[in-house]
């Protein structure tokens, strides 16, 4: 079978390059228009990563701004409870009464620390020792005792302090 010779006709020739000349116009087009929606696209994504960049750059400024502020506020860190707790070793002797109302009495002595910045209280720490047992505590029954600090741990805002008692004659 043979193919009918249509490219002898003038108008399937003019038809046929205008579809070829279409198709060129098109495509050019298409290029055109893409190349500028990537380059809009392109213009957009170098703005955003030049505003990710600033805002990275003032991130770590705002955050080395807060690290520096969070280390000079653990620096001036203030003291919020005072424990005192008898040590098992010689206390044996008094009773549990008199152990409330020597605990009590120290943690009054030592109220006025409370608000206190840690470190001032961690520089003073043998003075603080020698104020509570040089003191003889009086309790209601008319009996002095003398109160020894076995152990003073400064934790984060807790004072905590282990004494021994012996009633002084």
């Amino acid at each position: 079978m043979r193919i009918p010779p249509l490219y002898h006709r003038k108008g399937y020739q003019r038809f046929f390059a205008g579809v070829a000349i279409g198709f060129i116009i098109g495509w050019a087009f298409f290029l055109f228009q893409g190349g500028l929606a990537h380059e809009r696209l392109i213009h957009k994504i170098a703005k955003l990563q030049a505003d990710i960049i600033d805002y990275k750059k003032k991130n770590e400024i705002l955050t080395s701004d807060d690290e520096k502020a969070n280390e000079e506020l653990a620096k001036k860190f203030k003291l919020h409870e005072i424990n005192v707790r008898f040590s098992n070793t010689s206390s044996d002797k008094l009773s549990n009464l008199t152990k409330l109302h020597l605990t009590k009495a120290v943690e009054d002595d030592l109220e006025h620390l409370i608000g206190e910045d840690t470190e001032t209280i961690a520089k003073s720490h043998a003075l603080l020792v020698q104020a509570i047992e040089n003191k003889p505590f009086e309790l209601d029954d008319e009996q002095k005792y003398e109160v020894k600090i076995d152990h003073l741990y400064l934790y984060t805002g807790i004072l905590r302090i282990y004494i021994s008692a012996r009633a002084v004659e």
